[in-house]
């Protein structure tokens, strides 16, 4: 019975050793393996994926405008780059036969004019809710009194375009955005006039 026990004392301390060898050679290997290669020399994986790829396939000038309206300035607000899905929601792939989940901009107001889209104020607040997501009303107030007057008469789109070159109203001289109010208000005054 003592050599059994014995005897099987010695292949555990046997085991543990080989173990024990076995490990310290694939350390060693695995060491040696690492410092063969250098770092310089071994390719990182680095995942990139464009947000916009699909989008700019048809819409090839819409990224490249609306980074001259929400550049650097979006990207250092956001603490990220601005993205197509950030103001179209959640495009699908059958969004050119007019699918309603794309959320799409368009110039409309509370009061009639000739040539105007026509909304309640409860529709073009919602409509600018998009833009408010982003924009708050505090810093608009602040840079002109025109935001809280035409909070909820006017779309944002009425004066501000994001695809366009100069993307509107931020890109004209001082007298052209007056031009762009007196335009508008008369259309609206002379409609009014006919009736």
């Amino acid at each position: 019975m003592a050599n059994i026990k014995l005897t099987i004392v010695m292949m555990l301390k046997l085991f543990l050793t080989l173990c024990l060898y076995g490990y310290s050679l694939h350390a060693v290997a695995e060491s040696s393996t690492i410092e063969a290669t250098p770092q310089s020399m071994r390719h990182e994986v680095t995942l990139f994926r464009d947000k916009d790829y699909k989008c700019i396939q048809c819409h090839k000038d819409s990224k490249q405008t609306l980074l001259g309206s929400h550049g650097e300035q979006a990207h250092l607000e956001l603490g990220r780059e601005v993205n197509c899905v950030d103001c179209h929601n959640n495009i699908g792939p059958d969004h050119r036969e007019g699918a309603p989940q794309v959320n799409k901009f368009f110039s409309a107001q509370s009061q009639q004019g000739s040539e105007k889209t026509t909304l309640e104020p409860d529709a073009i607040l919602k409509a600018n809710s998009q833009c408010m997501d982003c924009h708050q009303a505090s810093k608009l107030r602040e840079y002109s009194w025109t935001h809280d007057v035409h909070a909820k008469n006017l779309t944002c789109s009425n004066c501000h375009d994001v695809h366009a070159s100069q993307a509107k109203v931020l890109g004209l001289e001082r007298k052209e955005r007056i031009k762009l109010c007196v335009d508008c208000h008369s259309d609206i005054t002379e409609l009014k006039e006919e009736k």
